[in-house]
């Protein structure tokens, strides 16, 4: 998907539903432009469009697939906002978090061993490399 799709799903996704025209002018593109990439984000189910008065207005549709939209910055910052939420904080070591962890989110706990496990095998083959 290029950057103007990707800019306008953001743009739906933090303002909501915009008219066409409102799309075209934040992102510096001509009313012709912002509604051909809308047309295609409506046809990939994206995007919903709907007239009201004279305006055609977007909006995320609501059954699009949100794995198409929501950017991993943002599942990430959810996953940090749990891990303080139970009680992980960074500067813990990762025996400590699951320690914490295990009895309230173990599905959680056991993530993060694994990822903790598969970092300390990729550090040691990149040792034994050198």
């Amino acid at each position: 998907m290029d950057e103007v799709k990707v800019g306008i799903l953001e743009l739906l996704r933090r303002r909501g539903p915009l008219p066409i025209y409102r799309i075209a002018k934040e992102l510096g593109l001509s009313y012709g432009a912002a509604q051909w990439h809308v047309f295609y984000l409506e046809r990939e189910g994206l995007v919903s469009t709907y007239r009201s008065g004279n305006r055609r207005y977007a909006a995320i549709s609501p059954a699009a697939d949100v794995l198409k939209i929501i950017k991993v910055e943002d599942v990430l910052r959810d996953v940090m906002l749990s891990l303080r939420a139970y009680g992980v904080t960074p500067d813990m070591t990762v025996h400590e978090a699951i320690q914490v962890l295990s009895g309230r989110a173990p599905h959680l706990a056991e993530t993060i061993k694994r990822m903790a496990e598969e970092r300390y095998k990729r550090e040691g083959e990149r040792e034994n490399d050198n």
